[in-house]
């Protein structure tokens, strides 16, 4: 006994509505060529990408740069730090604070440390006195005066 099988091939399915202007309106089915979730695309792609190139150019070239190069304890009162700081414009008044921390990470010395004028990079040795043994040293922030 042999179990013969034999595909049969269906035929091929048509869309109900096609070409019925009747289910087409009903179902709201557009016969535009440009889909209107692709116009909210492009539209939110430009301005979304007009944003991050501004926000990522705008935040990679700050006004201010500090950058610390090096500490070093001198003694049980006081460390030293090297630093630099690039400014974008050099007519303008820039403090940086520097502050000094023991093990536990607590601020045991800080200081403000004004920037001389007209210079755009300037690299600075100071000497932070503390009021115990300092581990490390570093730039709190640097702000225009």
């Amino acid at each position: 006994m042999q179990i013969v099988l034999r595909l049969r091939r269906l035929a091929r399915m048509t869309e109900p509505y096609e070409g019925d202007p009747y289910l087409q309106q009903r179902y709201g089915i557009s016969q535009s060529r440009i889909p209107k979730w692709l116009i909210s695309a492009l539209f939110f792609a430009i301005i979304g990408g007009g944003w991050l190139a501004w926000s990522a150019n705008h935040y990679s070239n700050p006004d201010i740069r500090s950058t610390l190069i090096s500490f070093h304890e001198i003694d049980s009162k006081s460390i030293e730090i090297r630093y630099s700081v690039e400014v974008k414009d050099p007519k303008t008044q820039v403090t940086c604070r520097l502050s000094a921390r023991d093990y536990g990470l607590n601020i045991v010395g800080q200081i403000d440390d004004p920037i001389p004028f007209g210079s755009r990079k300037v690299v600075r040795v100071v000497q932070i006195p503390t009021r115990l043994a300092a581990v490390n040293a570093q730039i709190e922030s640097c702000t225009t005066a």
